[in-house]
């Protein structure tokens, strides 16, 4: 019996992703002793005692429901992989093996937070607050045209794709590979349009969610989270997109012939233009992860707190009295 390095290679790396996401969903795994302070550093706000346990619920909430989502995704991608004939005879498939699973860590998040925001309210106390805070208000402008424009060229990529294939230049493709570029690459593509569209509608029926508050304080920090909440609907969908053209360019990658100048030309710029996206959303998730800036909610919302911020002598990460 022949062995298939692509099978084996496959499972491999499946099986050490699975392993390690995993250990970390295991009964006795706590949240990380950083991730308070990371929330807070990307909220902007300090973590009082009030918000402490609240905050703590809902990590760890988020936490669980993203490795859910991820391990799901990665166990489907793989036995994906594994039956797709076409899928064995490019190596490069398994790449697209750890971008399904970023999309499946995305969906798990924003299930997650979709159920956190929406809970029921009770009788909880309020602040009252006028105007009632919008879309804008939470999200900035590359967060709210970040996955429609991404849906809108990674769709554009599949038919122009789509095309070069069916016209197949001086016989650039060796193998029929409409099929492949639309399924896994189209179904890729319609999840992100689906997620979408979902995402919109959760994001109204948040925004007119109420927001249990007894003081400024904690309103301040609702605002975080539900900032943090609005933005994994928004970039979903991106990650989709990105996954839905990544596999249509190695599947168009996978199937040139390079004994011509044409299919060289093509193979060439299908790798290039993977490889400048992928450095794109990588810079882009360290610039996110990693700056410094004031998180637009604040801006938006609390300006008195912005101001507390920026003065040079008080240099303070949330303050004790806040305005309106």
């Amino acid at each position: 019996m022949a062995v298939d390095p692509y099978k084996i290679t496959l499972l491999v790396v499946a099986g050490v992703l699975l392993t390690a996401f995993a250990w970390q969903l295991r009964p006795g795994a706590v949240v990380r002793p950083g991730a308070l302070r990371d929330a807070a550093r990307r909220a902007g706000l300090a973590v009082t005692p009030e918000v402490e346990p609240i905050l703590i619920a809902r990590l760890r909430t988020q936490t669980r429901a993203t490795l859910v989502g991820t391990i799901v995704a990665l166990v489907a991608g793989t036995v994906f992989l594994l039956l797709v004939p076409s899928a064995g005879d490019n190596i490069a498939a398994v790449l697209l093996l750890v971008v399904l699973t970023g999309l499946g860590a995305a969906i798990g998040n924003a299930v997650a937070e979709s159920r956190s925001a929406l809970a029921p309210l009770g009788d909880q106390p309020r602040v009252a607050r006028a105007p009632t805070p919008g879309r804008a208000d939470y999200l900035s402008g590359l967060d709210r045209w970040g996955a429609p424009v991404s849906l809108t060229l990674s769709a554009a990529a599949l038919v122009g794709l789509n095309v070069l294939v069916s016209v197949n230049p001086n016989g650039t493709f060796d193998d029929p590979v409409r099929a492949g570029l639309w399924f896994p690459s189209g179904l890729l593509w319609a999840v992100a349009f689906v997620s979408f569209l979902v995402g919109r509608m959760l994001t109204g029926r948040i925004l007119q969610h109420g927001q249990p508050a007894r003081d400024d304080t904690e309103l301040a920090w609702s605002d975080a989270l539900r900032s943090r909440t609005l933005r994994v609907f928004a970039l979903t969908p991106a990650i989709g997109a990105f996954a839905g053209l990544a596999a249509a360019l190695l599947t168009v990658s996978s199937a040139v012939s390079t004994e011509s100048a044409t299919g060289r030309v093509i193979s060439l710029a299908a790798t290039l233009t993977l490889a400048v996206i992928s450095l794109a959303l990588a810079g882009f998730s360290l610039w996110s992860e990693f700056t410094t800036r004031t998180p637009h909610y604040l801006v938006r919302l609390w300006p008195a707190v912005v101001a507390q911020l920026r003065d040079p002598d008080r240099q303070v990460v949330a303050a004790s009295t806040w305005g309106p």
